[in-house]
C-alpha cells in the first residue's frame, strides 16, 4: 500500500515522499496548484540547479540574452515545462531547497540509524 508524506510546503507548492511508489525511481511528488509530478531525487536536484541558474542569461541564437519564460527539465519520465513568473521564482527555489534539506537530513539519520 502506497502513502504520501509531506516533506516540505510553502506558498508555491508542496513536495511529498511516496512509500512503495509505482515507479521505484520516482519516490517524490511535486504538487503545484492542482498538478502533481512524480520525480526522482535526481530530478529534484536538477530542477533546483535549473531554477538557480535562471538569472544567468543565455546568449544562444534563440535566447539572445533574454530571460526565459519557461523552465525545462528533460530528465523526468516525460519532458517537464513550467511557465516562469520571476516574482515567484524565489518561492520555487525555496521549495526545492527545503525539500532537498529534508531529503538529505532523512538520509543522514538513516545512515546513522537514528529514528526520526
Amino acid at each position: 500500500m502506497s502513502y504520501m508524506s509531506l516533506i516540505y510546503k510553502n506558498p508555491y507548492g508542496s513536495v511529498f515522499t511516496i512509500s512503495d511508489a509505482p515507479n521505484p525511481k520516482c519516490n517524490y511528488q511535486l504538487v503545484i496548484d492542482s498538478m502533481g509530478i512524480f520525480m526522482s531525487k535526481k530530478d529534484i536536484y536538477s530542477l533546483l540547479n535549473i531554477v538557480r541558474s535562471y538569472f544567468q542569461p543565455c546568449y544562444c541564437e534563440n535566447c539572445q540574452g533574454k530571460l526565459p519564460d519557461k523552465l525545462y527539465l528533460p530528465d523526468t519520465n516525460s519532458e517537464l515545462c513550467l511557465m516562469v513568473d520571476p516574482l515567484l521564482l524565489a518561492d520555487f527555489e525555496e521549495l526545492f531547497v527545503g525539500a532537498t534539506f529534508h531529503i538529505e537530513m532523512q538520509e543522514t539519520l538513516k545512515n546513522h540509524e537514528i529514528d526520526s
